[in-house]
């Protein structure tokens, strides 16, 4: 199978996705919650990229959804988490949670 000009252009985006979605991410957030705004930002780059090269249809949509998917996971697995890049972005951009131990000065 041939792959479309969407399908590899939402999977170029999604290999630089996961640090976008580090930032948002939150660390006291449970698994599934950090798993769905990933599955939301993968919609989102299939729609856009499916829209972007004219290829606005059923089946281009929905493979485009999914090539961002897996390219996401796959990514943050094998590229951003070991690095720790992506953990340590979203460590950094924490609103809350932090312990609050004594301020010495």
């Amino acid at each position: 199978m041939q792959l479309t000009d969407a399908q590899l252009w939402a999977a170029a985006l999604a290999v630089l996705l996961p640090p976008v979605i580090a930032i948002v991410n939150q660390p006291r957030w449970s698994g599934a919650v950090k798993g769905l705004f990933m599955l939301l930002v993968a919609a989102g780059d299939g729609l856009g990229t499916a829209y972007f090269n004219d290829q606005f249809t059923g089946k281009s949509i929905v493979t485009c959804m999914l090539t961002a998917v897996i390219v996401i996971g796959v990514a943050y697995h094998t590229l951003w988490k070991p690095s720790g890049i992506a953990p340590g972005i979203e460590a950094a951009t924490s609103t809350g949670g932090r312990p609050s131990g004594p301020t010495s000065v």
